[in-house]
């Protein structure tokens, strides 16, 4: 990394907290604090505890884990293998389940009494698995440890809290911006995407930008909730889901109109179509060079770098009335009837703590939830400036969640997915959206 690469890292990093106040990600202080205070070791006086820690140690444990995405494998392998140092007698079985299968299978499991020990959450499923029980309190040990939480974006943290109670440990968040194929641009002698950029300066540049002849278009209007529909709707003053939980925002005219955007973007042929996005994901349509630009998540980055390699860039999200997105990350939670409460304890805390958080960063997997671990991520694709994520979060709020939201969000897709392909009207796509999105949520 350059020095100016790496002024820009320090820059970016002394204004984090700032940004994330005004996400509502705010963190109550202590960023700084030590390795040992921020994965929340006991304390040293606790004789008691300690003791029985020894004693558990004797006794050989496996912990069973899992996870949704297969990009985590090695770097929570090698997470576990830190973990082990301080327990010798662990061993260690990780399943990776496609992300779509996962949350079934995995309530299925639990309800059944068995499951994995530990595993990964989001927050659209977060509240339904709480409420049924599923998951390990966290608080108690918490406080007991007098875990410092302020290393963790203050958002996210509540992300995981259920009637007052910490139930997850972060452990990274979704930054989202828009990448884009440098090569692409240099060819249609465009400039590259900035700060400055509106839904208009990217329709402009996406006409510019697509060309029939090579079947590359110069923007993809992803069929997405978090990176693609969910942003536009904030960007347009628009809203998801009111304030109190209790109310559809979709049928607002603001959200109807960040749909229309996405349908005129698809009509004028500078998107792939809804169709197309059915057969191929936005994400292997634009890394695979047919599109210019793509919104996309810092999950992402590592994924699009291995086939673009230094052709890709990225910068924050076009605005329209505002600039923006819906902030969202996931956690570690413990199952509630895991047979090892206190050694999968000890794994999330090595998982959302410094070592953990800092071998995801070196890993370039995503936007490491631990504070101190992001100017180690923003260095881990030395040719793509990742600024552009940790500002993005100065124009974010907080991601819509209720106790179904899995239940109305596969509702949200099917309605909008509809209007794009043209089976209906994107009014009527977005009125029956929310009456399906209102009728969960009174059940609630």
């Amino acid at each position: 990394m350059t020095m100016n690469r790496k002024w820009q890292a320090k820059a970016a990093l002394a204004g984090l907290a700032a940004a994330l106040t005004l996400a509502g990600c705010a963190s109550n202080g202590g960023a700084n604090q030590s390795e040992e205070k921020a994965v929340g070791e006991a304390k040293a006086n606790d004789a008691p505890a300690a003791a029985a820690e020894t004693s558990a140690k004797a006794e050989p444990f496996t912990l069973q884990v899992a996870v949704w995405d297969e990009k985590l494998k090695e770097t929570v392998q090698q997470t576990f293998e830190i973990y082990k140092k301080d327990h010798p007698e662990a061993d260690f079985k990780l399943t990776v389940t496609p992300v779509k299968e996962y949350y079934t299978k995995l309530q299925t499991a639990l309800i059944g009494g068995s499951g994995p020990d530990l595993f990964m959450m989001n927050g659209p499923n977060f509240n339904k698995f709480a409420s049924l029980k599923l998951l390990t309190d966290l608080q108690p040990l918490v406080e007991q440890e007098q875990l410092d939480t302020s290393a963790y974006p203050e958002g996210i943290t509540k992300l995981y809290q259920y009637e007052g109670h910490q139930y997850g440990l972060p452990y990274y968040l979704g930054s989202i911006g828009l990448f884009y194929n440098k090569a692409l641009f240099d060819a249609a002698k465009v400039p590259y995407p900035d700060e400055t950029w509106t839904w208009e300066t990217l329709r402009a540049n996406a006409a510019k930008l697509t060309d029939k002849s090579q079947s590359t278009y110069g923007y993809i209007a992803a069929n997405d909730n978090q990176s693609g529909v969910y942003p536009l709707i904030h960007q347009a003053g628009g809203s998801v889901i009111s304030a109190d939980g209790k109310k559809s925002g979709l049928d607002a005219p603001e959200s109807v109109a960040a749909l229309q955007f996405m349908k005129e973007l698809i009509d004028e042929g500078v998107s792939p179509s809804a169709q197309q996005q059915l057969e191929t994901a936005p994400i292997q349509l634009f890394g695979s060079g047919k599109a210019a630009m793509v919104p996309g998540g810092s999950y992402d980055a590592s994924t699009l770098y291995g086939m673009l390699g230094d052709k890709l860039g990225v910068a924050p999200l076009p605005a329209g009335k505002q600039a923006g997105f819906l902030v969202h990350g996931s956690s570690w939670v413990i199952n509630a009837k895991s047979e090892h409460q206190q050694e999968a304890w000890e794994f999330v805390k090595v998982l959302s703590g410094a070592p953990g958080a800092e071998l995801l960063a070196k890993n370039a997997i995503n936007f490491p939830a631990y504070k101190d671990a992001v100017a180690l991520w923003m260095q881990s694709i030395p040719s793509l400036d990742m600024n552009a994520f940790v500002k993005s979060l100065e124009h974010t709020a907080p991601y819509p969640v209720s106790k179904n939201t899995a239940e109305w969000q596969n509702a949200i897709i099917e309605e909008i997915t509809n209007g794009l392909l043209g089976k209906q009207s994107i009014p009527d796509a977005a009125a029956k959206a929310a009456s399906r999105m209102n009728d969960i949520l009174a059940k609630e």
